[in-house]
């Protein structure tokens, strides 16, 4: 799925061991099992809000777990997606909402599928993504905290890195070349979500760990909430999911892999090292927290990966194994910490199936 290399290497990753391999693919027969029968006639899933994007991250699932475009339950998908196509290009439910992040997991499941009939909505929802970044249109100037990013329905109220690391994977998922203007727009957001004060120019009081927070804006924003500097100040809390994404994404945004940015980000993710937590926000988004690890550690070539204390780890099989044993009886996950949609078992689901594909690679 994944192409770019991220820092340290072109080697191949090792494979997982044989025990945890076979692990894996039940596990993915499982899930998709799951996601089919969750399926609704029309071919979404959702709960009222969101069901275009959510529909969208499922079809994507079930195509890393080894379905294709003609598969019944990803075909009835894919065609709900594409149906739900605005006239400006974005891919969201009605009345629009969500946009931005509708339309980048929509792009994504579309190129992944490689349905040539959905060609012209693909280029039509990368047209659209392209023009909401913020800085694209000319009217948020490099000084504004958005510039380069994305949140829900564009950049004019504002931008978030998880928003942005969706565009950014769409993006690069469909193919927009390495020389146009968005990847370079991108790298000042990026830098700017960055706990680092070389970097993030000022934006928010900084605990210069590496890490990522979820928007400079106003001041700094985290989901896992702030820390006491010394001079009295607090800072946003760094937190796993969001520093393999500002990781990640520095890649996809042609960072050169010794950028002191990039190789600070390796080393929060060193010393935060788990996947029986999201670093920093305990259980909350611990799914995504796996999808978002998985894909940055997939394309990173390298394994086992040594943490900050010198111990060697088989991430293939340790997160296999963090993702196996939490699978319900039915096949589905879902998390008791409720947030970002992550009560709503097809959500979970999906994020697991990505995650285990990404293990197998």
């Amino acid at each position: 799925m994944l192409l770019v290399i991220l820092p340290a290497g072109r080697a191949r990753a090792a494979a997982p061991s044989d025990e945890a391999a076979k692990a894996r693919r039940d596990a993915m027969a499982k899930g998709a099992a799951f996601l089919e029968a969750s399926q609704q006639e029309d071919g979404r899933w959702g709960m009222g809000r969101g069901d275009v994007g959510i529909t969208a991250l499922c079809a994507d699932a079930l195509v890393s777990a080894g379905r294709t475009a003609k598969d019944p339950a990803v075909a009835r998908a894919l065609a709900f997606v594409a149906k739900a196509q605005h006239p400006d290009g974005s891919i969201c439910d009605t009345p629009p909402q969500i946009k931005v992040y509708s339309t980048s997991i929509a792009l994504t499941a579309l190129t992944n599928a490689g349905a040539k009939a959905d060609a012209p909505a693909i280029k039509k929802a990368t047209a659209f993504l392209l023009k909401a970044q913020g800085g694209a249109s000319g009217r948020l100037s490099e000084d504004d905290p958005a510039y380069g990013g994305l949140g829900y329905n564009g950049a004019q109220r504002g931008a978030d890195l998880s928003n942005t690391h969706f565009f950014a994977q769409a993006l690069h998922d469909a193919g927009v070349p390495l020389n146009h203007p968005a990847w370079k727009r991108l790298q000042v957001f990026l830098s700017r979500c960055q706990n680092r004060s070389e970097s993030n120019d000022g934006l928010f009081p900084s605990t210069d760990d590496g890490g990522a927070i979820y928007t400079p804006m106003r001041g700094g924003r985290s989901s896992a909430g702030t820390v006491d500097l010394p001079d009295g100040r607090q800072a946003p809390r760094s937190y796993g999911s969001m520093t393999y994404a500002l990781y990640m994404d520095f890649g996809l945004a042609h960072v050169a892999p010794d950028d002191p940015r990039v190789q600070a980000a390796w080393d929060w993710i060193r010393k935060n090292w788990t996947f029986e937590e999201n670093p920093g926000s305990g259980q909350a988004g611990l799914y995504y927290y796996h999808m978002v690890a998985a894909k940055a550690l997939s394309v990173r070539g390298k394994n086992p990966v040594e943490d900050a204390r010198g111990r060697k780890h088989d991430w293939k099989t340790e997160l296999t194994g963090a993702i196996v044993r939490r699978q319900r009886e039915d096949g589905s996950w879902v998390n008791p910490r409720d947030r970002w949609f992550e009560g709503y078992p097809p959500v979970p689901t999906a994020y697991c199936l990505i995650a285990l594909s990404a293990c197998g690679e």
